[in-house]
């Protein structure tokens, strides 16, 4: 045999053999997952130790194993045989080190050895998970555990402090109250807050008449403001702003002065009285914001130019500093204004008020003929604040001549898990697919683009929404429009009734007034009766569907994107044919927008908008908008 020959030979066995191992992996991978999905539906039936049995099946190898040993133990543990359990529990830690399972087995196995009072073994690992999983959920708890173990009060104090609501908070609090000790000041003041954290206000009250006031008085107050004991709630909270603010979480202060104001018949009025009891106390910028709040127009920028220069470093102050900045602006002081965005860009790049300031600062200097600067701020708008409202505007501006509200269909994309991690993903994909969402949940308890998706696989698609929604805010740097994760924040519900209802109007705005309507809840009602997706009032859908003679089931999906795409047009060729103006009018009512046109004084549409008086119209047109061009850009 030729040296080509045996060389023919080798290869095609070797090619042979890996095509059988590819086939039998196949064939185990498929029996794995059939074997999973039935283990899951007997482990919802609480059928136990039917489920215990598939899932030990599992192949040593397969992606499915560290979830069926966590589902053995947890089968095990159902069924009573603890031994069992911690085996499963030990089996995973051994092999599956790096899983994200790691933390919650070995805590599982920790209480089960505590539960025996096996209590070396325990606390060996409760240690192990403070010192490696510093301040999680697992770690945290811990402290609890080895609090009882040591018979530690600090430690249950500081697990208390720690999880003042926690699964354990009530438990620890009993102990601790069946010791013959005495607690100190801030022990006390740690149990209080603790029984406040669970809406048990009458020991909440208990524990704050132990504590010293400097510190206790704003948990102390809110506490009276629970239980209705309103003097002696408002004598606290004016003696607490006077004295002690700084000692108290400026959270708790906000919540104290709102509570203070909503008791009075004038808020103006209140809030200049809680000003003037000390204007530097902790919670001063927040009193001066909701009185630029509740004061004349002709007076609130006056209001903010105190705000920012009395608490330049404050919560409030990127916000009072824009209002002062497009003040200015009004006044035509375009140098001060360019002076004062550039410290708001250098301070408050981070705020929600940031990217209209630097499309404010563009358009000064388009007013002052210097093109190439305002470009460059057109252009930094789109760059670093690419999903917001102003973005939309700079992107006018950069491209004049082009239609800013383009009438065109989305590419529909498929909503895919949000991690690039490819191993993860397939896991979490599976689990999904054989129905095991609890535990792809507990696998990313921490990840909320994951656990908007889990949301959105189980048909929670408004929850889902609204989760995805905070975790995209959170992240200082956008990414790109490519990236999965915005299809969770704009998802395309219902997009197939807005195709073939929109008809005359542009699909895209439809798709935008549905999601910050209703965030896709087809069983939405406002407190003013506004029903379904496109939130209709019922006198309005009745006086549509007459029109046209049409069904008028506002909870049906499809008739209410029916009646709401008609109204919409409605109030489009009522304006001119302006979507802007038709979008403000869908929530500020026809009438309302005809008169800001007569009556308001402004430049040009930007100008307008920022002199809508209607607050809530204001935000509603920049979120349609909003909304509107990421859809066009995410499905494009």
């Amino acid at each position: 045999m030729t040296k080509e020959k045996i060389f023919l030979t080798i290869l095609l066995a070797v090619v042979c053999l890996f095509s059988a191992i590819t086939v039998n992996k196949k064939l185990t991978e498929n029996d794995d997952m059939a074997k999973y999905k039935q283990a899951i539906e007997l482990y919802q039936k609480n059928e136990f130790d039917k489920a215990y049995n598939y899932f030990s099946q599992i192949s040593r190898f397969s992606v499915l194993k560290p979830a069926a040993l966590f589902r053995e133990a947890r089968c095990a543990q159902s069924s009573g045989n603890i031994q069992a359990a911690m085996r499963n529990y030990s089996i995973l830690l051994k092999r599956f080190p790096n899983s994200s399972l790691y933390p919650i087995s070995e805590y599982n196995l920790a209480v089960l050895l505590f539960d025996r009072k096996d209590y070396f073994a325990a606390k060996r690992h409760f240690n192990h998970l403070i010192n490696k999983f510093g301040d999680t959920e697992v770690a945290i708890a811990s402290k609890y555990y080895l609090g009882i173990i040591n018979n530690d009060s600090q430690l249950l104090i500081e697990y208390l402090g720690l999880s003042p609501n926690g699964r354990h908070a009530q438990n620890a609090i009993d102990i601790l109250s069946q010791q013959d000790i005495k607690f100190t000041n801030e022990e006390n003041l740690v149990i209080a807050n603790s029984y406040l954290a669970t809406d048990n206000y009458a020991n909440a009250l208990n524990y704050y008449q132990k504590t010293s006031l400097p510190y206790s008085w704003c948990g102390y107050a809110r506490t009276l403001y629970k239980l209705g004991k309103w003097n002696e709630a408002k004598s606290i909270t004016v003696k607490g702003l006077q004295l002690y603010s700084s000692f108290a979480e400026s959270k708790c202060i906000y919540e104290n002065i709102d509570s203070f104001i909503s008791l009075s018949d004038s808020k103006l009025t209140t809030l200049k009285y809680l000003y003037s009891i000390n204007p530097k106390a902790k919670g001063a910028d927040y009193i001066l914001y909701l009185t630029a709040k509740y004061s004349p127009s002709s007076e609130t920028p006056y209001i903010y130019e105190q705000l920012y220069k009395k608490f330049p470093d404050g919560q409030f102050s990127g916000e009072a500093l824009y209002k002062t900045f497009y003040s200015k602006i009004n006044q035509d002081k375009y140098d001060t204004a360019l002076k004062l965005g550039r410290i708001h860009l250098s301070r408050f790049s981070n705020t929600n008020s940031a990217p209209a300031v630097m499309y404010w600062m563009a358009k000064i200097y388009d007013k002052k003929q210097m093109y190439d600067m305002a470009k460059s701020y057109y252009k930094g708008v789109l760059s670093k604040y690419p999903d917001s409202y102003y973005a939309l505007r700079a992107n006018a501006k950069l491209h004049q001549g082009h239609k800013m509200l383009e009438d065109r269909e989305l590419c529909t994309k498929p909503v895919v898990f949000p991690t690039k991690n490819k191993s993860e993903a397939d896991l979490a994909i599976k689990l999904a697919q054989l129905g095991d969402y609890d535990f792809v949940k507990e696998l990313y308890k921490n990840d909320e683009f994951v656990q908007s998706w889990i949301e959105y696989q189980q048909g929670n698609y408004t929850h889902s929404a609204f989760i995805a929604r905070e975790a995209m805010d959170k992240l200082e740097i956008k990414p790109d429009f490519k990236d999965t994760r915005w299809r969770l924040v704009y998802p395309l519900h219902y997009y197939n009734y807005v195709q073939k209802y929109s008809q005359d109007e542009n699909p895209i705005i439809i798709q935008a007034i549905i999601k910050e309507e209703s965030h896709f809840n087809p069983g939405a009602k406002s407190p003013v009766g506004a029903v379904g997706l496109m939130q209709l009032m019922p006198a309005t859908a009745n006086e549509i569907a007459n029109a046209y003679g049409l069904p008028n089931n506002l909870y049906n999906p499809e008739y209410n994107i029916h009646l709401g795409c008609l109204y919409y047009g409605k109030m489009r060729k009522s304006l001119n044919d302006k979507d802007m103006s038709a979008i403000m009018a869908y929530n500020g009512g026809w009438a309302a927008v005809t008169r800001w046109k007569n009556k308001l004084n402004y430049d040009d549409i930007d100008d307008f908008v920022e002199k809508i008086p209607y607050p809530e119209t204001q935000d509603y047109l920049k979120k349609v908008l909003r909304s509107y061009w990421n859809y066009s850009n995410i499905y494009k």
